[in-house]
């Protein structure tokens, strides 16, 4: 394995945290800050001087993310409109597959990490090397790395994954009991039974978008605990058959299990969507909830009743080993270009504005989302620094990438087998199922050299 997969984050990168979305592109965020027309590219000439071109834009931001940047474009492209497209989120990597292999791709749109690597190399994403907007990245070079396909690079990384989401917590619940955040599992299972026995719920999840149970707190202890077994590359060694999932998933859903046992989940969770277990958190029904970096800026947490709900975060309870913990940066939103596209020039023109640093940084800190490119100079939340200030310290080791990834197929699996927990299934059965599952697409995961 090359060493460049196995690079740490140093304490400069990682001062510029700003976290975001999650896993399964379900960043449900409302952005507020518009792009800068000055920092933008010039206008186009207008009128009879320029053919008026159509592009077709498509991502999962079912809240209008990304309106002010393509708002601000076509203001300074007049020639150039764009029909925006929504994909749902819990299906977009299948559907965005369909349109992809039908021929039916749009010109420009996100693309979950998960994917890059696949359809570069089956040779449907444009070649951006050369463009102007890819120098913010190659300037990065640990992201560089992880995006390069035999030397050529297919898309920009909008945002990253954070290294491992935050669970936030309601500080007024907390000072009601005298609890203070939790550092370690043992810290976090005793403040759960404190909450409990005082009749507080401990934690929600919006478990009816599975994806919420997965992407979150599950995430977070299955990467510190199965990088250090896996040699830093999880889906690497599952793909070369080095490990099997239930050899790496065992400890991350036996903890997950155990909360729920004890009755430390909220029974809620099971029948509450996304949406909804942001609103039930905020509403005070319940006193943690994990989840992405986004959740500052989403309208239930900032129009929060202040006399019952204060917003706090910390960093969940991974495990250490061999004093260190492990954690995983990936790729949220990939912007790229099809290779079919019949607007070559147009498309570029939009993906350099998109990915210009002073309309990045608008992008990036409406959302409050996160990214590990230096250069951008923008702001973090506020309720997020003393979590991004942990990963400063050497206990944390940060690996960027991996040179495969999951199928989706897979990841609906992990999806399930969380649900099942969740209502009574065992550990044993689950992981049993897992490696039955995986076996059927193993064969699909791409593997990057």
């Amino acid at each position: 394995m090359r060493k460049s997969w196995l690079s740490f984050l140093s304490f400069a990168l990682l001062a510029l945290l700003i976290s975001g979305c999650g896993a399964n592109g379900n960043n449900e965020a409302s952005p507020s800050a518009q792009p800068s027309g000055e920092a933008s590219q010039p206008a186009q000439s207008s009128g009879a001087e320029a053919e008026e071109v159509t592009l077709k834009y498509a991502s999962w931001m079912s809240k209008g993310e990304d309106k002010p940047t393509l708002d601000a474009f076509m203001q300074a492209n007049p020639n150039i409109k764009i029909a925006d497209e929504v994909i749902d989120g819990k299906q977009y990597s299948q559907l965005i597959q369909t349109r992809i292999l039908s021929e039916d791709a749009p010109d420009v749109y996100l693309l979950p990490f998960d994917q890059y690597t696949k359809y570069a190399k089956e040779g449907h994403l444009l070649d951006l090397t050369d463009e102007p907007g890819m120098k913010l990245m190659i300037d990065n070079p640990l992201v560089d790395e992880a995006f390069k396909i035999d030397g050529k690079r297919y898309g920009f990384m909008v945002n990253s994954g954070a290294p491992i989401n935050p669970i936030y917590y309601n500080k007024k619940i907390f000072e009601k009991y005298n609890l203070a955040p939790p550092t370690n599992a043992e810290e976090f299972l005793k403040v759960s039974e404190t909450l409990k026995a005082n009749n507080v719920e401990p934690l929600v999840f919006g478990a009816k978008d599975a994806w919420t149970l997965s992407g979150t707190l599950f995430t977070a202890m299955f990467r510190s605990y199965a990088l250090p077994k896996a040699n830093n590359d999880i889906f690497y060694s599952l793909a070369t058959g080095s490990a099997k999932p239930s050899e790496l998933i065992d400890y991350p859903l036996s903890f997950i299990a155990e909360l729920t046992q004890k009755g430390y989940i909220s029974k809620a969770s099971s029948t509450l969507t996304y949406d909804q277990s942001v609103q039930y958190f905020a509403d005070g029904k319940a006193a943690m909830l994990p989840q992405g970096t986004w959740v500052p800026t989403l309208d239930p947490i900032v129009n929060a009743n202040k006399d019952v709900f204060e917003l706090g975060a910390f960093v969940p309870p991974v495990p250490e080993v061999d004093g260190k913990k492990h954690a995983l940066s990936n790729g949220d939103r990939i912007l790229v270009i099809s290779s079919k596209t019949k607007n070559v020039e147009a498309a570029k023109k939009l993906f350099n504005f998109f990915v210009e640093p002073a309309n990045l940084r608008a992008y990036i800190e409406a959302q409050s989302l996160f990214t590990v490119l230096k250069g951008l100079d923008f702001k973090t939340a506020p309720v997020l620094q003393d979590f991004v200030n942990s990963f400063a310290s050497d206990s944390f080791a940060v690996t960027i990438g991996s040179k495969s990834a999951l199928t989706p197929a897979f990841n609906k699996e992990v999806d399930i087998a969380l649900q099942n927990i969740l209502v009574g299934s065992t550990v044993s059965k689950e992981l049993k199922r897992l490696d039955e599952e995986f076996e059927k697409t193993k064969s699909q995961m791409v593997i990057k050299e």
